[in-house]
């Protein structure tokens, strides 16, 4: 009698959009082969043919994905009542730039008061990502010039749509718009935000990765959920051991190959060369892709949700905490001892690092 056949298990990941362990793991081939031995199908949710399978990087709704990418989407998923669970947090720094032109007059946050505040904004999308992140990026620089965010003067940059996975450069919008007069600052983060300040035209009013306080810097993809559908990991534990388990490792190669990193990160970061990327996330990035739960990082996320709620980007309030599924890790990081972190406050890190970049 022949014995009963089994499909593989169906396995789908999404990175897209910045630093990630994933897509470290991906470009140095170590997921495919983790999951080479038949039993598992893992496949890129970038390839899939469905649009609403592509759209499960915002929406979280599909099967079987374990997603590492912007705080945001995986928010507002849960928010909405998707049962997808937090197994691991990164935390890259990155480049969050407040931008003026030169000749505006404006050189502090408390000069932003009265002027036009330009938001992207998504008609159609699922949830604006960019616009919130925008905003969240102006609220902090209000704050911390000691204006009420409530009473800045919010203009609408209008922004095309766009499917997942955004393979192409995107046009900078913020950037025509202020250039041309429409608004008067603008906000941009990582590379495109880091590239664009090399301008010499432009005046950056606040880099706001330069905080002390974490909490300070918090922003899209700063912490950075990594999420799988609880239903799934409750049938394939071991599947989701095994993803995180590369994660580690990559994390692990990464810490002693900082040369090889920001090119690596750069294949994720369309129209950025590896030295924009280097310059947006400093020469730390390699030290920064390691998945933890530390209470920072979760604090992070509920600082987020905090914003969120307060700016009406989600509805529906929940518990951080009941989010988070910490035994998956856990079991891998015993395993594997990861090495602690380096205790020089970040302030003073990333100062020193934009002088040794800047200096090259």
């Amino acid at each position: 009698m022949t014995p009963p056949t089994h499909s593989p298990v169906e396995l789908w990941y999404s990175h897209r959009g910045g630093a990630t362990a994933t897509g470290l793991a991906v470009q140095k081939g170590w997921l495919q082969e983790a999951f080479a031995d038949g039993g598992t199908d893992l496949r890129a949710l970038e390839d899939a043919a469905s649009r609403d399978i592509r759209l499960a990087h915002y929406h979280h709704g599909q099967t079987g994905l374990i997603r590492e990418g912007g705080n945001i989407a995986a928010i507002w998923a849960r928010s909405e009542g998707q049962s997808a669970v937090v197994i691991g947090i990164t935390w890259v720094d990155e480049y969050q730039g407040i931008l003026v032109r030169r000749d505006s007059g404006i050189r502090t946050p408390a000069d932003l008061r009265g002027r036009r505040l330009g938001l992207p904004l998504r008609r159609r999308a699922l949830i604006d990502l960019q616009r919130a992140s925008a905003q969240r990026g102006f609220v902090t620089a209000l704050e911390l010039g000691g204006l009420d965010p409530r009473m800045a003067k919010w203009v609408h940059i209008e922004r095309p749509d766009f499917e997942f996975p955004q393979r192409l450069t995107a046009r900078d919008v913020e950037l025509d718009a202020l250039r041309a007069g429409h608004v008067d600052a603008i906000f941009l983060r990582g590379a495109q935000g880091y590239a664009a300040v090399q301008d010499p035209a432009l005046h950056e009013v606040i880099d706001l990765n330069c905080q002390d306080d974490p909490l300070k810097r918090v922003n899209h993809g700063t912490p950075r959920p990594i999420t799988v559908d609880r239903a799934f990991l409750d049938r394939h534990p071991e599947i989701v051991r095994r993803y995180l388990a590369v994660l580690v490792k990559g994390a692990r190669w990464a810490a002693t190959h900082g040369d090889e990193v920001p090119t690596l990160v750069a294949a994720d970061v369309p129209g950025h060369t590896a030295a924009e990327v280097l310059g947006a996330h400093g020469p730390l990035l390699h030290r920064s892709l390691l998945p933890s739960l530390r209470p920072s990082y979760v604090a992070g996320l509920a600082e987020q949700k905090r914003f969120l709620l307060e700016w009406r980007y989600i509805d529906h309030d929940f518990d951080i905490d009941q989010w988070i599924d910490p035994a998956p890790l856990a079991d891998v990081l015993r395993i594997h001892h990861p090495d602690a972190h380096a205790g020089t406050p970040h302030a003073a890190r990333w100062n020193i690092a934009k002088e040794q970049i800047h200096a090259r």
